[in-house]
């Protein structure tokens, strides 16, 4: 009879035991996910990260920011957000709060606590705007 219920549970021990290690892999695995994606955003959204903006987008339209620019506001789209195989942090940029109006920015560390964008490319709408 004991030999019995040892097979029964055997297997039934097994499946529960591999079902929380994947269940706690899978959990550890969203966890780090999560901090990663928290430290881009803070990186995004640092004063030296919105340094970089302001500096790009006042050069594309030096009355931004005024009743005279174009320009009023923008955000950083942080479910955007990634890091760029090639180095550097990928970042979108919202003017106006219109999504066709966007700024692509790659942030590189410049090692010294300020930010420096690689390329920059914007949405052909907002180029568009920006000429008139």
């Amino acid at each position: 009879m004991k030999k019995n219920i040892w097979k029964m549970l055997l297997p039934i021990a097994l499946v529960c035991l591999i079902s929380g290690g994947i269940f706690y892999m899978v959990h550890q695995h969203q966890v780090k996910k999560e901090q990663e994606h928290q430290k881009m955003v803070k990186i995004a959204t640092s004063k030296e990260a919105k340094k970089v903006y302001e500096d790009f987008i006042k050069h594309e339209d030096p009355d931004a920011f005024t009743s005279n620019g174009f320009v009023k506001t923008y955000k950083v789209d942080t479910s955007s957000l990634k890091y760029n195989p090639m180095g550097g942090l990928m970042v979108t940029v919202i003017v106006n709060d219109k999504q066709n109006l966007k700024i692509n920015f790659n942030l590189i560390d410049n090692e010294d606590g300020t930010y420096s964008s690689a390329y920059y490319g914007m949405s052909s709408r907002l180029g568009e705007q920006l000429r008139n």
